[in-house]
């Protein structure tokens, strides 16, 4: 199993977060390795067996688990809850063995390794977000057994034009390059590796600079290359449940207030009409992927009273 002792990049981010939530030695999450349909999942879990909750963690298409544990899952560890995030497939210390890999693999690895957990050893299962793991954190609740809470960074629907549309790096241009990713994906050059950088906002990701430059230099985060038909699929992807129909859980938005990639009116727009509790809670300070202070430190606050809430 790879991990992530051959990886700088998280080390270089890690020593520009605040002082308080940089990972050390002695909080280092345990490496461990869940294989699903031959491959090897990489998890950076934090147990505790007294926890009543386990937090589930999934990045987005510029993050991995282990950045995930940095800004978010190690603090909510210190609170006494048992956290784990995945590496799915094409990120982080993950190894992939087969073939053909869409968005759609992503929701339902997601799923089955939730449900999978609960049945090892049960906790209440809560699932965490980040910017497109918020949408897919809603899209595998749908096919888990039980889920009891979701948080997102954002949430939004890719197959809404406008949201497409507003988060793609050539705005104006998704009238033409979805339909063209979708009949490509149906030809021999659908496991054609494309950079996520290329197509996306991805110099969004984060607004210090520094840290920028460390995610997409990384090919394990955001310097990832995902396949033609994954982004096709994560672009026309439809909701399992649609919003208004869905009653599995109470959903909480932390949505950073300097997000130039992700802003909340589309995630409003996405969950609009929604059938279960849907709080908005803002993160003062914060960029799309959070380094700030006091955006970190509200986050885990929001996300705890959420939890002890439910």
């Amino acid at each position: 199993m790879k991990t992530y002792k051959s990886n700088t990049a998280w080390k270089n981010l890690n020593g520009l977060l605040p002082e308080d939530f940089q990972i050390t030695e002695d909080s280092l999450p345990l490496e461990e390795a869940w294989e699903w349909k031959g491959n090897i999942m990489h998890l950076d879990r934090y147990p505790n067996k007294d926890s009543k909750y386990r937090i589930f963690l999934h990045h987005g298409v510029g993050t991995n688990g282990r950045q995930l544990n940095m800004i978010f899952g190690n603090k909510m560890a210190q609170l006494g809850y048992d956290v784990v995030a995945m590496d799915n497939l094409g990120y982080g210390m993950t190894e992939v063995n087969q073939k053909n890999i869409t968005y759609d693999d992503w929701v339902h690895c997601f799923a089955d390794f939730v449900n999978a957990e609960t049945k090892r050893d049960y906790k209440k299962p809560i699932l965490y977000g980040l910017s497109a793991g918020g949408m897919l954190a809603y899209n595998a609740s749908c096919f888990m057994d039980e889920v009891y809470g979701i948080i997102g960074m954002c949430f939004l629907q890719n197959d809404n034009y406008k949201v497409g549309n507003d988060t793609s790096k050539f705005k104006g241009t998704n009238w033409f390059v979805v339909p063209m990713m979708k009949m490509l994906s149906k030809t021999l050059l659908k496991t054609l590796p494309i950079a996520m950088k290329s197509v996306s906002k991805m110099d969004s990701l984060v607004n210090d600079k520094k840290a920028l430059k460390i995610l997409l230099e990384d090919k394990a985060s955001a310097g990832a290359s995902v396949q033609l038909q994954f982004l096709a699929d994560y672009m026309t992807y439809k909701l399992p449940v649609k919003v208004e129909e869905y009653d599995r859980c109470p959903i909480l938005l932390t949505q950073p207030e300097l997000d130039p990639w992700t802003p909340l009116a589309l995630s409003q727009l996405s969950m609009k009409g929604i059938k279960v509790p849907f709080e908005v809670k803002i993160v003062e300070g914060a960029g799309h992927f959070p380094v700030e202070e006091k955006g970190l430190r509200q986050l885990v606050g929001y996300a705890h009273d959420f939890i002890q809430a439910i």
